[in-house]
């Protein structure tokens, strides 16, 4: 019986990750907004009606795809405390890899730039981040894994510069909710500019700015 369950859980699981790949097929050739339901699940050679045993619409399976840009952000995250780099360096290094995955999948930026809007106001009002002390490296954070795109883009630069700042790294006299909303104008910057830049170029160049601005000197 528990095997039988199992191999169900497991098709189950199977089937809900082609519907993911073949969203992703459509929104990277016709955009979020062209794409259907219909044309995803004609992809991903599936019935109509199976797409909402697993989504309750487009815009779900939209924020479950963001979601897991945020897992591989929190796994890179990880690496990079284990190797017990600086902050700045820390910091760097996240948002150019957060640049990277929106940059290669553009149809979530919009969610990506909405959902940092709405964390913003609430996430930094409420100081969410917690780290944990070390007294000979960088401090490991615990990352909130409920809906994860709000914490995990901006929640997740709050933390490292509070980090920075208790550490000494990063300058205190502005504060880390302003420093942190900073880094989000950078995508949105880079989304709407008319530069001929690239977005993963227009934001590395406005980052080292940011960066060398709140570094103690």
């Amino acid at each position: 019986m528990a095997e039988a369950i199992g191999r169900r859980e497991q098709k189950k699981l199977m089937a809900r990750n082609r519907i993911l790949e073949a969203a992703v097929t459509q929104f990277a050739s016709c955009g979020f907004q062209a794409a259907s339901v219909a044309d995803i699940m004609r992809t991903a050679d599936m019935g109509l009606g199976t797409f909402y045993n697993y989504f309750a619409s487009k815009e779900e399976l939209l924020h479950c795809l963001l979601d897991g840009l945020a897992v591989q952000l929190r796994q890179h995250l990880q690496e990079l405390q284990e190797q017990r780099k600086g902050h700045a360096e820390i910091l760097r290094e996240m948002v150019m890899l957060t640049a990277r995955l929106v940059g290669q999948n553009k149809y979530v930026l919009p969610l990506f730039l909405s959902a940092g809007e709405k964390a913003g106001g609430r996430e930094l009002a409420a100081g969410t981040a917690e780290p944990s002390s070390s007294a000979d490296g960088p401090e490991v954070y615990q990352m909130d894994t409920g809906h994860a795109h709000g914490p995990a883009f901006l929640g997740m630069f709050l933390q490292l510069v509070q980090a920075g700042q208790q550490s000494g790294e990063f300058r205190n006299d502005v504060s880390a909710e302003i420093i942190t909303e900073m880094f989000h104008s950078l995508f949105q910057a880079a989304a709407f500019s008319s530069l001929p830049l690239s977005f993963e170029e227009n934001i590395n160049m406005k980052l080292k700015l940011i960066i060398d601005g709140i570094c103690a000197k």
